[in-house]
């Protein structure tokens, strides 16, 4: 390799976004009002009155996560997030499953917004969801080919907008009960379904997981992504549990039944035709802008991942001012495949592809997201007597996420549970033959470098020989 291919291979993403930057992009990447009208609704129909209370869960879940996230992305900073905190704390092996696994999560969360937002549009608009899945896909992946600094001003504009418009209709929601306030906990709970609604709330805030594989673009990375990290993960879940409060106090008010809910219709009919139209603007706004989010976040963990000699040399390839463009090439492709097969596998019903790619998704993130626990653990053991707290939200965020996985899994369609586990298994094979194929070749090296001694050995003889 010459001089100068080795210096582009070293080289590193250049740091041009800030912290706003990163929150807005990253509150971009939750979609909370999308996620109100797809998570939410999705909770509602499982657990009723208790969504709200769900979605707080769900949160406090999230937000154990995520302070693990935020200890760990305060010690590596490179390009990669959850890759790279397994890669360097664990084994190089268990980091490429945590890659593995973050980018079946990345790829099937950032596609389940455009099946959402295309399944809201469609029932709206008289427009094939399929094709306003292509149009949303289209417009994501232009932005992702721009590069990370004009999709985070973007971000920065569209996310005000959203808060704003989830605020008002909350309180309009509200307004129209004047007020009536309703026990969000169900007398009779059912904890199964507390559970897999908790899962489902839980992938609202859970859109803080875009911001650790952008580490390498961000300035002051060590203080700029665990601030926002903590902010988009409370901002984003309390706003959201905030608006289906709001929308379930107005079908307990008016006596609105699960199967007579069709939130869309609801707000046309209740507020008005301006009021549908920033609705529809919404949906469509955060279909592209969560779409591209994880574009942004999925790229990013498959050109850390190509730097660890895991995937193609040619992914881990900078393009100037666009970071790394082969990468997004690559992502855009696998977000296109999983969202026009989804439509199509599913028979054209976007809200049926929408759910399973989501729910795989989210068993997916809970899976990385005990990578990264581990990680805290093994950093934490190194110097226990000093990182007491370490430990106790370690070992916490380990109980939690694992007693939420083994329930989602005992809650989950089998086809889902074994297309996840089968996920899985071909990542332990993939970096088992990897493995085996990095070890043939260092024995090659060694077996080469060893005839080479013994070839001067025998030429350093017949020489002294013809001399005497």
């Amino acid at each position: 390799m010459s001089k100068g291919s080795q210096e582009q291979r070293n080289e590193e993403p250049k740091r041009v976004i800030g912290v706003l930057d990163l929150i807005f992009l990253s509150l971009g990447g939750q979609s909370p009002f999308l996620s109100v009208l797809t998570y939410g609704v999705e909770a509602y129909l499982i657990i009723g009155t208790g969504a709200s209370l769900a979605i707080i869960l769900g949160t406090v879940l999230v937000l154990i996560n995520g302070m693990v996230v935020y200890i760990l992305s305060r010690k590596f900073t490179k390009a990669g997030g959850y890759y790279t905190y397994a890669y360097y704390s664990l084994t190089k092996r268990l980091g490429f499953e945590t890659g593995w696994l973050y980018l079946l999560y990345s790829s099937m969360y950032g596609s389940a917004y455009v099946l959402g937002a295309s399944y809201i549009l469609s029932t709206i608009i008289p427009v094939p969801a399929i094709v306003i899945a292509a149009i949303i896909l289209g417009v994501s992946s232009a932005f992702a080919i721009l590069g990370i600094k004009p999709t985070a001003k973007y971000a920065i504009v569209a996310s005000l907008i959203e808060i704003t418009m989830m605020t008002a209709l909350a309180v309009l929601f509200m307004a129209s009960t004047r007020f009536y306030l309703y026990n969000p906990i169900p007398p009779h709970l059912n904890l199964s379904e507390l559970t897999l609604a908790i899962l489902f709330g839980s992938s609202i805030p859970t859109g803080y997981g875009s911001i650790a594989p952008l580490s390498g673009e961000v300035k002051n990375p060590e203080k700029s992504v665990p601030r926002a990290i903590i902010t988009v993960i409370l901002l984003g879940g309390l706003l959201a549990a905030f608006d289906v409060y709001g929308i379930t106090d107005h079908l307990i008010y008016f006596h609105i039944t699960a199967n007579q809910l069709n939130l869309v219709q609801l707000i046309d009919d209740r507020f008005g035709l301006l009021t549908l139209v920033f609705v529809l603007f919404a949906a469509a706004n955060d279909g592209i802008l969560a779409t591209l989010t994880y574009m942004m976040a999925t790229s990013r963990t498959v050109f850390a991942m190509s730097r660890g000699g895991f995937l193609p040399q040619v992914l881990g390839k900078l393009e100037s001012g666009k970071g790394p463009l082969n990468a997004v090439f690559i992502t855009v492709s696998v977000f296109a495949l999983i969202t026009i097969g989804g439509i199509l596998v599913a028979g054209l019903n976007a809200f049926l592809a929408f759910t399973i790619t989501g729910l795989v998704s989210l068993l997916a993130n809970i899976f990385v997201h005990l990578a990264s626990d581990f990680s805290l653990l093994k950093i934490s053991l190194a110097k226990i007597s000093s990182r007491v707290k370490w430990l106790i939200l370690s070992l916490g965020g380990i109980t939690f996420s694992s007693y939420e996985l083994l329930k989602s899994i005992g809650s989950s369609s089998p086809i889902i549970v074994y297309f996840f586990m089968g996920t899985i298994i071909l990542g332990f094979l993939a970096a088992e033959i990897m493995e085996m194929s990095k070890d043939e070749e260092e024995d090659n090296h060694a077996g080469r470098k060893e005839n080479n001694v013994n070839s001067n050995k025998v030429s350093l003889k017949e020489k002294k020989e013809s001399v005497t």
